[in-house]
């Protein structure tokens, strides 16, 4: 073990916990205001930095965590704690978020309106091209050739929305022209896994919109590129995340050298036990993923 990294080797993967400058991250995914100011606001009350964001070790993408290293460059923090991971590994396997449209009348109990119809009829004017997909199957080897920005599923209903391009930043642009659209009729949006979405569509509870998946390469030469993908582009599934490091804030100011707080770092957590969780585990939110949390 390094001393200037702590590494906790789980059965699929190895959790590298260290600190680096925040300025050497990338993040791929754009950063909210709202999520931004509740989360620095955190922070101060905690006072500690309590969980490590996830970075690729190869390229310094950040792969979870965008809003803490907004939020960290915002309270000028130099230093960062994160768990460094190999993104190749392919345990850990990248999901895409469906977005999952609540009308309030739905919700108000008035069951009359398509809201496929509702969604379908701006959608056009804004200069989205429709198309009927026959069934699930035939629409996902669609979003697989990128022919559409994603499939608008309410009941048995199965639409496409024609992609203009098979480049996967510019497709996602336009599912956030979506997102403004249903906003504007009244919509409440919120993210669901895929198999969730669709299990809320298929009984016509609401309309969703299941957008393409994007590729590990993707991620990567998006953010090298200084550029970001919308809010809720990728989901990762990583087997394993370590929780609770409750990193002291006066340690990732910059007034150390970088080495000597990383020293301290792993001195710190070495002294701890470390207890594992299962999937499924909730703590501050239900996580997928196995859990190394340190007390």
């Amino acid at each position: 073990m390094s001393s200037t990294v702590y590494t906790v080797k789980t059965p699929k993967l190895e959790l590298k916990i260290t600190l680096v400058e925040s300025s050497s991250l990338h993040i791929h995914e754009e950063i909210i205001p709202e999520i931004l100011e509740r989360l620095i606001e955190k922070i101060k009350s905690d006072n500690v930095w309590t969980d490590p964001i996830i970075v690729d070790e190869k390229t310094m993408v950040v792969l979870d965590g965008m809003h803490r290293v907004a939020a960290a460059e915002r309270l000028g923090f130099k230093y960062i704690p994160v768990c460094l991971v190999d993104y190749d590994d392919p345990s850990i396997e990248v999901y895409a978020w469906s977005r999952v449209f609540k009308s309030p009348r739905r919700e108000s109990g008035v069951l009359t309106v398509d809201y496929l119809d509702v969604l379908l009829k701006p959608l056009s004017a804004a200069g989205y091209r429709s198309v009927h997909v026959p069934g699930l199957e035939a629409g996902f080897e669609m979003l697989n050739r990128r022919d559409v920005i994603g499939l608008l599923v309410y009941g048995k209903r199965v639409v496409g929305l024609k992609s203009p391009t098979r480049n996967i930043k510019a497709i996602y642009d336009r599912v956030k022209g979506v997102e403004n659209i249903a906003v504007n009729r009244g919509f409440a949006i919120e993210y669901h896994t895929e198999r969730d979405g669709l299990a809320l569509a298929e009984k016509a509870e609401f309309a969703v919109l299941i957008p393409p998946v994007i590729k590990k390469s993707e991620v990567r030469e998006v953010a090298l590129r200084g550029e970001v993908f919308i809010h809720k582009a990728t989901r990762h599934v990583i087997p394993a995340r370590p929780l609770r490091v409750n990193v002291p804030l006066k340690w990732l100011t910059g007034e150390l050298d970088l080495n000597s707080v990383r020293e301290e770092l792993v001195k710190n957590l070495s002294t701890r036990t470390v207890k594992t969780l299962p999937p499924g585990s909730v703590l501050d939110r239900r996580y997928d993923e196995e859990l190394y949390v340190f007390e």
